[in-house]
């Protein structure tokens, strides 16, 4: 008897899981993209290399704050999703952080990161254009 419960669980567990899945497809289906709402503020000191926070909004229900927008040593935008101190440190006696939210799939990721470059790119040239007139 324990065995069939067992198994019952088991098979329950696998259909809600495979329901869940469907549900998600037919929605990606249905939807396409996701829409992504991007808010860009730039930092009052942007002498190191960070030089934007950004928050988004997901379809209009779910908001994502804390990413950082930055520029590297080589000139290139770079997008840091959220995360926070592990307590715990690397081989080379770093700390090690860990995302809190980030994007699942590479085919997303770009999507997001190029919607958060793109609005970064929009506000510092505005940032410029008003500084240059005053």
């Amino acid at each position: 008897m324990i065995n069939d419960t067992a198994q019952k669980e088991a098979d329950m567990k696998e259909s809600n899981t495979t329901n869940v899945t469907d549900a998600a497809d037919k929605v990606n289906a249905k939807t396409g993209s996701m829409d992504i709402k991007v808010t860009v503020t730039p930092m009052q000191n942007q002498e190191g290399s960070l030089k934007a926070n950004a928050s988004i909004l997901l379809n209009g229900v779910f908001k994502v704050t804390g990413i950082r927008i930055g520029i590297s040593q080589k000139g290139n935008v770079f997008v840091s999703m959220p995360d926070y101190k592990t307590g715990r440190l690397d081989d080379n006696g770093k700390d090690i952080y860990q995302d809190i939210a980030y994007p699942v799939t590479r085919q997303f990721r770009q999507e997001l990161y190029d919607e958060v470059v793109k609005e970064f790119h929009a506000v510092m040239g505005q940032e410029t254009q008003q500084a240059e007139g005053e």
